[in-house]
């Protein structure tokens, strides 16, 4: 059983803590300054794109730097109080489930791109390289539905670059996470 002086003891807490940080809808919140509500317009989803799309490019940025702050708090959290690889990733995870998955939208929210982008920023940034490429093609391609498979591919990725089997298994639930939302549509 770990002592109260362990940060482990406090993990629990940063997961739940972490899930409430994602559930805040950035976008959406800029979107209601400008009297629109994101789930009735453009593609009804509560993320950065469609805040860009409705409002400006300016604010969609600014939304999608919010987002990944909420993916990459609480991996740098958890990694500042000496916590390992798995359970810093796992608070990052639990940020994007919040964004995906908002309580504060009934459990509907973006497709958490953003925030699982500060999530491996915090993890292991090199990753960045692979999904930002599949990310670029995809919005070239049309749909973005190329930078989904590119998360998707992205466990491939961090075993072909020999990353340890905790982080692989991260990104494995992430994309599982990402897919996940991204099939509700």
């Amino acid at each position: 059983m770990p002592s109260v002086d362990s940060p482990l003891v406090y993990w629990p807490a940063l997961l739940v803590g972490a899930y409430l940080l994602g559930s805040i809808p950035f976008a959406q919140v800029a979107a209601r300054l400008h009297g629109i509500d994101l789930r009735k317009v453009g593609t009804g989803n509560v993320g950065a794109g469609n805040l860009s799309r409705q409002v400006g490019w300016g604010w969609g940025v600014a939304a999608a730097v919010l987002d990944g702050l909420k993916g990459l708090g609480p991996v740098w959290i958890a990694r500042h109080f000496g916590l390992g690889l798995g359970a810093a990733g796992m608070a990052g995870l639990a940020a994007v489930v919040g964004h995906n998955w908002s309580i504060l939208l009934r459990g509907r929210s973006g497709r958490g791109l953003a925030t699982s982008v500060g999530l491996v920023l915090g993890l292991d940034p090199v990753l960045l390289v692979w999904t930002g490429g599949w990310a670029v093609g995809g919005w070239k391609i049309g749909g973005g539905l190329g930078g989904f498979l590119g998360w998707g591919m992205l466990p491939l990725v961090a075993m072909a670059l020999f990353r340890p089997p905790n982080e692989t298994l991260l990104l494995a639930l992430l994309s599982v996470v990402l897919m996940g939302r991204r099939m509700q549509g």
